[in-house]
Order: C-alpha cells, then structure tokens, then sequence
C-alpha cells in the first residue's frame, strides 16, 4: 500500500514529538514503522542500540531501528523459512542503501562527528541540537527508507 505524502509527513511529525518526548533514535524509529505497519512490537527491543549500538558510535540507532521492525514485519518464524531469509537480508540492505544515500554514512560517530559515551559526548549532545537536526534526518531518512522498500513489495498472489 503506498502511502500518501501527507500521511508519512503526519507520521515523521509523530515521531520527531516521541524523539524530542525521550525515546532515542533507534526506539523512535521502531515506534514510527510499528505504528506505520500495525506491528506489536515494543519500542523497548530498540533501547539499547541508541547512539549507535550502546552509545559506541557504530552502525546509527534510526537504522537498526528499521531493520529490527522490518525483521519483525518480514523476517521469519520459523528456521526452515529460507525464502523469508533471504527476502528480509535482500530489503535490509535496500534499506541500508537507501538510508546511506540520505545521510552519507551508516555510523552514529560519523553522523554527529562524536562518540556518545566518550568524555563529554552527553553535553554535545544535549547542546548541539542533535535532536532537532542530524538525529531527526536520520530518523527520517531510516523510516523512509524503510517504509518505500516495503510498500514497493509486490502484493502476494490470492489462490
């Protein structure tokens, strides 16, 4: 189902509030695709991949985020399902793409130009206005990226 500009618009709105409410990068990206998909997933599975995996400045929490709720969207259930495997691998690198090309990296310390949990890294970030600027883009880009590589997924065949 292909969404409308103004729908993913009032949903990035949503979630930008959630983001600025507390909810880290990584929980805030879960709860936008959760809310976009009618997923029961908690935003909780996502808080420790904040600031780039624990605050270490790797791989951005907005798109762990999205891949995690596109496991939960597409990924399987059961071990034998490699079709399941394979497809959700295939639309998380698709997401990756897509998201490197918005922000021009896929690092946390690369996107903010510091590492969290180093000296200091809390009072960056707090004064440097991450939240309304590099974090939100980020969090836009991964929800966006996320949420074209699903709704492009051609609808099952009805028997």
């Amino acid at each position: 189902m292909k969404r409308t500009p103004s729908s993913l618009g009032m949903l990035l709105e949503k979630a930008q509030f959630m983001h600025e409410k507390g909810f880290n990068c990584a929980e805030t990206v879960v709860w936008a695709l959760s809310s976009c998909w009618n997923l029961n997933m908690s935003t909780a599975c996502a808080t420790g991949f904040g600031g780039g995996i624990a605050r270490t400045g790797a791989t951005c929490g907005a798109l762990t985020g999205a891949i995690l709720a596109l496991g939960s969207k597409a990924g399987r259930v059961e071990p034998s399902d490699d079709e399941k495997k394979t497809l959700c691998y295939s639309l998380g690198r698709q997401i990756i793409n897509g998201f490197d090309r918005q922000m021009g990296t896929t690092l946390c310390r690369e996107i903010l130009g510091f590492v969290l949990s180093e000296e200091g890294g809390p009072e960056k970030y707090a004064q440097g206005g991450f939240k309304g600027g590099k974090c939100r883009d980020a969090i836009v880009a991964a929800v966006r990226a996320a949420i074209e590589v699903v709704d492009n997924l051609p609808e099952p065949e009805k028997e």
